[in-house]
């Protein structure tokens, strides 16, 4: 074959099998210094991490042919988008033209798989072949619309679900990434569509329906060096190969105790509470803070969990079924029980040493690991519905803690209001079963310290708030509501967030545990604080 003019940072090479396996986004964005984190972050997308190396390994266990882009950053230059690849990189639809006729030159058709991520906390697939479909057999009806054939749906496609599902990764057809945007490269091999990028010859290969185009959005489970990665190679080499991947080196998969399929797991037959639903606690003997949320709608639900560690040190699992409506397939499960309502979460999560990352998303991850994370918790109402006893269990990487703490149900999260206010504040203290106090502020605006006894809920005008930073304008050391410190925060950990307001503006999110004092009496719960970043 001809060898075009490729980059030196591009890796690539020629396969025996049918398979081209492309890896366009598995670069990285540098960052400037250690206080990068701090800096305030402009509209940029995340690129696909670990899908680099990724790839080679599903290259290798096909005997495929590979074209990665393990350094550059998506921002500069985006491989998987005609105009820019077009306009700026005709070397790489060149490079993806010669593997190809080297494939069909002995093969009848071949077959392309773009590697990509999807940010998710999930070990899932999400297959984009041009339009959604519900099941494979939905592909013959929309057949002009896709960027594969029928019977590749229905006999390859259908052949990697069952093999990802026997290892507990749920693969779907769209149900996040579609790839159906005419900009998207994909589209290139959509029989039927004009494209001025593609060549004579692609074009017509892919109007004899020689090539079969899939994109794979891999969750972060999947990508990250580890057991899950492992079964994906496992499945996708027995799909694809009608092997188990011995031949290519791919490590047999460890026993299923290591890796508990979440679609195996056994669900309460007890009613689920209707999202959203929430928990939140921090049990000091623990040294542990949990705050869990389901959210839902017609379009799908999203569920979240979040453990505070000590430290800045945090654990988090994140969770998206578009589809799927009620129970989420297998994020944080909210059961009704007569007296409240019982927490469930078996699962990966990512563990980062400093949650103050989380102002870039990207560099967050990719200084996070995959750990292990199982919960059993009950919470009963008390004081009102939404504030009680919790008691049960946390268990990080096998290592179980027992939690006894007073929580907070369906706990709020500060609001994205139309309001031009410049910080928010928000509280939650737990004083043991018998008292908790709320506060909510908003600068400028309004505010209020909303305080539960025995005797109800009492609402109080707020106080004056001062705040002692540490070290920048953005993170709190010291929360003190009134002016002989009625109330007083003191944080315990953090994590950092940025997060879009009206008006193109942006405002970093800071929060975590935090130990209070009042009156003498000490509490524990958390804060969230809120500043509109300048």
């Amino acid at each position: 074959m001809t060898e075009p003019n490729v980059p030196e940072w591009c890796r690539w090479r020629a396969g025996r099998s049918a398979v081209l396996v492309i890896a366009p986004h598995g670069g990285r964005r540098p960052f400037a210094h250690s206080g990068a984190a701090r800096e305030t972050p402009g509209p940029r997308k995340v690129n696909d991490l670990y899908t680099a190396g990724l790839a080679e390994e599903l290259a290798d266990a096909l005997d495929g042919a590979l074209i990665v882009n393990p350094t550059l950053d998506r921002n500069q230059l985006d491989l998987n988008r005609i105009s820019q690849v077009a306009a700026r990189a005709p070397w790489f639809l060149a490079l993806i033209d010669a593997l190809l006729d080297d494939i069909l030159a002995r093969h009848a058709c071949a077959e392309v798989l773009f590697v990509h991520g999807w940010n998710v906390v999930q070990p899932k697939c999400d297959l984009g072949v041009g339009h959604a479909l519900a099941d494979p057999s939905d592909a013959a009806a929309l057949a002009s619309a896709l960027t594969i054939s029928p019977a590749y749906a229905a006999q390859r496609l259908a052949r990697l679900r069952t093999q990802c599902a026997a290892v507990g990764i749920d693969t779907t057809f769209g149900e996040r990434y579609a790839a159906r945007h005419p900009n998207n490269l994909l589209q290139l091999f959509r029989a039927g569509a004009v494209c001025a990028a593609a060549s004579p010859r692609l074009t017509g290969w892919v109007t004899a329906r020689r090539v079969e185009a899939v994109q794979l959005e891999l969750g972060v489970p999947v990508r990250w060096p580890g057991v899950w990665r492992r079964a994906f190679l496992q499945a996708a080499a027995a799909a694809f190969t009608g092997s188990a991947g011995a031949r290519a080196g791919v490590e047999p998969l460890v026993p299923s105790a290591a890796a508990p399929s979440p679609r195996a797991r056994a669900r309460p037959t007890q009613p689920a509470l209707s999202p959203p639903a929430s928990l939140q606690l921090y049990d000091p003997r623990a040294g542990l803070g949990l705050t869990a949320r389901l959210d839902g709608g017609a379009s799908g639900v999203s569920g979240r969990v979040l453990l505070f560690l000590g430290g800045d040190r945090v654990a988090l699992f994140l969770g998206e079924d578009p589809r799927t409506t009620g129970r989420s397939r297998d994020g944080p499960d909210f059961t009704a029980t007569p007296a409240g309502f019982e927490l469930r979460f078996d699962g990966p999560a990512l563990v980062a040493d400093d949650g103050s990352l989380y102002v870039d998303l990207e560099r967050a991850f990719a200084a996070s690991q995959l750990c292990a994370v199982a919960l059993e918790l009950d919470f009963r109402r008390g004081l009102s519905a939404d504030y009680g006893p919790a008691s049960g269990w946390i268990a990080i990487d096998g290592v179980r803690h027992r939690i006894e703490a007073p929580a907070f149900a369906r706990h709020g999260i500060l609001q994205r209001s139309a309001h031009a206010w410049s910080s928010q504040i928000a509280l939650s203290a737990a004083f043991g079963e018998q008292a908790a106090v709320r506060v909510r502020s908003e600068f400028p605006g309004s505010g209020a310290l909303r305080e539960l006894t025995r005797d109800g809920e009492i609402a109080h005008a707020l106080p004056p708030i001062s705040v002692c930073f540490d070290g920048d304008r953005y993170t709190p050391a010291r929360i003190r509501i009134g002016d002989g410190a009625e109330l007083c925060c003191q944080p315990l950990s953090r994590m950092a967030i940025t997060r879009p307001l009206a008006a193109h503006r942006q405002a970093r999110v800071t929060f975590g545990a935090a130990r209070f004092i009042r009156a003498a009496a000490e509490g524990y719960g958390f804060y969230e604080y809120a500043r509109v970043l300048v």
